[in-house]
């Protein structure tokens, strides 16, 4: 394979690249052909440092070139002419947007992105504070509960939301960072609200935006702690824009914007884990990226069609590419898995751990550990939801946008088995459509890129996996919080009638005793009398006697006493001696009438 590969000619693409030339020379030098194998792993090797901040790849069925940390001016002249028709699709990929300002508006501004649009591209992160350093974070979650549903829509929602944070910040101030609202940024919004979203579209791109949470387990606590009412991992948040020539841009917000120097190791964990996805989408686009082992197989992604590897189960055309890739980015699947995965944040082995410590020693404070894990689980909640939102709006849109690409519809165009009331609803709601439509605008077209079909359908797959795994999932940790919230106060209410019960035990256990030497106590009273014919008529014998005799007939009325009460030595018992013997004179009755 390695030699069909080299044997490949490429002098179209390179011609390609070297016809832009720039201060520091031709582009040509820059790009590597990620299908050799001295390039691929270095390029892998290239993605995974600190020190790479973009990096733009092309590719089609017969080609597949990239290059890294590119300055504004090389993206000036690869926008400036068309693409090579050996590359279908482009992938723009940014990280830390805030520092690559001029390039963020160089790509945006050649496809139609509004300038508010692209200033919010290039919101300066909110600085990470470590668990020790966030005294305010019950005051912040307190915010982001007026927020509770799933927001979405265009970025007006974004102005709308900082409004509301900027009245409370006048009555009585937002306490995190101690900033003011002349200050405040979108990146505030986002960090304060994980379930915002965002869905744009305009007449050449569709703009999507939302946070992703990735689970960090085997890391030091401070490393991935956001608090007691915020589940544990990094939150990032991400532009995904697809435009309508096949170009893919994706940005990640800066996961260390206080970090100028050195990564420790603990930080370059977590950068492994961030840029996990991108690499494994990188790694998928090269035709050497064979799974060789399960592992390998379940997350690798193929968004390019290979005609000399052997027959393609996929069959992916090269027109698909950019939707694929589109889905893919949006799609980490790793990072949902270890979200919801019982190992990986350990809410069922939590729960599981606070049923035991309920059922072994029931005390209020477990009651607040349980709204801590709920609110953390409700947090989980309302960012799924997000997800799903964006996937609604965007399957909504690609529907329209298919009714509009669709030619008009004649009543020969109906399948001839259609009844005729679903043709004269159809013909009613187009007819509808326009109508509404013309008042507007006869020329108003809807705006967005369409998505192609195996890409729509991916993203219908991945809504019902993320209602079916994740949200049920959290569903039913939710139910399962409730039920032991409510088993913890009644294992409390027992244990306090357990104690009340063993005091009243021990009081009519000492009550008995006290009957028990009663009659005791009034034999020796007489005869310790000073009436006549009583001193000195007795003997010890029989005040010994007596004595025996009066213990045992107290026992034994106690004893009866008991049986008959249900109670015998102040414990509890299943059966009275009365009810037994009416259960035992009814078992025999009926025994004898059947034998009859």
């Amino acid at each position: 394979m390695t030699e069909n590969i080299h044997a490949r000619d490429h002098s179209s693409a390179q011609e390609y690249y070297a016809g832009f030339t720039n201060r520091h020379g031709s582009l040509g030098n820059r790009f590597k052909d990620i299908d050799d194998e001295v390039h691929f792993h270095e390029l892998r090797r290239k993605l995974r440092e600190p020190s790479t901040i973009n990096f733009v790849l092309d590719f089609g069925d017969e080609d597949a070139f990239c290059a890294t940390n590119l300055e504004g001016e090389d993206l000036k002249l690869l926008l400036r002419k068309p693409r090579a028709k050996c590359f279908g699709t482009r992938w723009i990929n940014i990280w830390a947007p805030e520092k690559q300002k001029e390039l963020v508006k160089t790509i945006t501004t050649q496809y139609g992105v509004s300038e508010r649009l692209q200033g919010l591209m290039c919101t300066e992160p909110v600085p990470q504070v470590r668990a020790g350093g966030r005294p305010n974070l019950q005051k912040r979650e307190s915010r982001s509960r007026e927020f509770d549903r799933p927001q979405g829509g265009d970025l007006e929602t974004a102005f709308h939301a900082k409004e509301s944070l900027e009245k409370d910040e006048r009555d009585g101030g937002l306490s995190r960072g101690g900033f003011s609202p002349g200050k405040f940024t979108f990146a505030q919004v986002t960090d304060q609200i994980w379930h915002f979203s965002s869905v744009d579209y305009g007449p050449r791109y569709t703009c999507i935006g939302y946070n992703t949470l990735y689970a960090a387990s085997g890391l030091p606590r401070e490393e991935v702690d956001n608090g007691k009412d915020l589940p544990e991992g990094r939150r990032l948040w991400c532009w995904l824009i697809l435009c309508d020539d096949g170009t893919v841009i994706s940005m990640q917000e800066n996961p260390f914007p206080q970090q100028n120097g050195r990564l420790e190791a603990n930080q370059l964990e977590i950068l492994a884990i961030v840029r996990r996805n991108i690499d494994n989408i990188f790694a998928g686009v090269s035709r050497l990226h064979q799974s060789k082992t399960e592992t390998d197989s379940l997350i690798t992604i193929r968004v390019r069609h290979f005609n000399d590897v052997g027959p393609d189960q996929s069959n992916i055309k090269q027109d698909d590419g950019p939707s694929l890739l589109f889905y893919y980015i949006f799609d980490d699947w790793m990072s949902s898995f270890a979200l919801v995965a019982k190992r990986e944040h350990q809410y069922g082995v939590a729960l599981e751990e606070l049923r035991g410590s309920m059922l072994d020693r029931p005390v209020v404070d477990l009651v607040n550990e349980l709204h801590w894990l709920g609110r953390r689980l409700g947090v989980l909640k309302r960012l799924y939801q997000s997800y799903e939102l964006i996937m609604k709006r965007m399957l909504q849109r690609q529907r329209l946008l298919r009714e509009e690409a669709r030619p008009t519809r004649s009543p020969l165009n109906f399948p001839l088995g259609a009844a005729f009331e679903e043709v004269e609803l159809a013909d009613t709601r187009h007819e509808s459509t326009m109508s509404s439509t013309s008042l507007v605008n006869t020329n108003d077209k809807p705006v967005g890129i369409l998505l192609s079909s195996a890409a729509v359908a991916r993203f219908e797959r991945l809504a019902d996996r993320i209602n079916l795994y994740c949200l049920s999932e959290i569903e039913t940790c939710l139910s399962e919080k409730e039920s032991l919230t409510f088993l913890n106060f009644n294992l409390i209410a027992l244990k306090d009638s357990q104690a009340v019960e063993k005091l009243t035990r021990i009081t009519i256990l000492l009550a008995k005793a006290t009957i028990l030497f009663l009659p005791v106590s009034l034999m020796t009273a007489y005869f310790s009398t000073e009436l006549e014919g009583v001193k000195g008529g007795y003997t010890k014998t029989q005040y010994w006697a007596a004595f025996g005799v009066i213990l045992f007939l107290s026992v034994i009325v106690l004893t009866v006493f008991g049986l008959a009460s249900d109670t015998v030595e102040g414990k509890t018992i299943y059966r009275s001696l009365i009810k037994t013997f009416f259960r035992n004179s009814r078992a025999r009755m009926m025994g004898q009438s059947r034998r009859e």
